[in-house]
């Protein structure tokens, strides 16, 4: 999110988050910002690419020629994403460096409202790191942690992590979509 281009910056200022991580290699989380008034019609393009019976897109379980599909419509949507790379295998160390970086971005950003994909196992050190860096605000985000199935802007986010976990013609597919790749300190 440190990165707008010139002709976007007011557009995602005030916008919508979804943030996802991925943590099979290195810690890895994507931040998904797409501008307010786009968040319904981006919703309604990511659900018409479901398939029968199923309740939402994860990239590790899908075949690649429905990823690459799945890739094409993001790509026309109206989203900018951020990626935070933590290279460590303690998730909880990543997860917390990972998530200040993108509270830090959302506090300067602006943001409206941020979604995070709901980890049980960390879900209590995520509201009290997210509380901890709201509380001095006057102004503050209104946030939520939410499973992939209810919320399908997190399935952006979700892509993302995966492609660049996978890396070669997978990040390549991802990059339209990708405006900054910040590596953090851990």
């Amino acid at each position: 999110m440190s990165f707008r281009p010139s002709d976007g910056v007011s557009r995602y200022l005030r916008g919508h988050v979804f943030v996802d991580e991925t943590k099979s290699k290195d810690y890895v989380v994507a931040a998904a910002t797409l501008p307010a008034g786009q968040v319904s019609e981006a919703r309604k393009a990511l659900r018409s690419v479901l398939l029968p019976r199923q309740d939402r897109v994860h990239f590790a379980k899908e075949k690649d020629p429905y990823r690459a599909r799945v890739l094409q419509v993001m790509c026309g949507l109206d989203v900018q994403v951020t990626v935070y790379v933590a290279k460590t295998k303690d998730q909880r160390v990543g997860r917390a460096a990972c998530m200040n970086a993108v509270i830090d971005d959302v506090i300067k950003d602006r943001t409206a409202h941020v979604v995070i994909e709901r980890d049980e196992s960390l879900m209590r050190a995520d509201l009290e790191l997210i509380a901890r860096k709201l509380y001095p605000m006057t102004h503050k985000p209104t946030y939520r942690l939410e499973v992939p199935r209810s919320e399908p802007l997190l399935w952006i986010s979700d892509a993302v992590c995966w492609c660049y976990q996978r890396g070669g013609a997978w990040i390549d597919a991802a990059q339209p979509l990708v405006v900054d790749v910040r590596h953090l300190e851990v």
